[in-house]
């Protein structure tokens, strides 16, 4: 069961609470550009790309599966513990 916060995050998003726990794949791009931290429980299947350009940090245990490119523009590296599924790129800050 999610916390109140999880579901605002799923209705904002317009994903369902398979989809924020990785049960159900969104079968299309999740931009999600203005998120600034990852809501705890949150480990999408992404069937197009995901962007996440404004995280600031990447929570041990965040393992997105990611058909197409993983958008990371505001990191330099991914952290140790975080480790993605990705059949695209993966685009970190330069």
């Amino acid at each position: 069961m999610l916390t109140p916060e999880q579901i605002k995050f799923c209705e904002t998003h317009e994903i369902t609470e398979a989809q924020f726990l990785g049960k159900e794949e969104i079968n299309k791009d999740l931009d999600l550009r203005s998120l600034t931290s990852i809501p705890k429980g949150f480990n999408p299947q992404v069937g197009e790309n995901l962007c996440l350009d404004s995280l600031t940090s990447i929570p041990e245990g965040f393992n997105p599966k990611v058909g197409g490119d993983l958008f990371l523009d505001s990191l330099t590296f991914i952290p140790e513990g975080c480790n993605p599924q990705v059949g695209g790129r993966v685009v970190l800050k330069k």
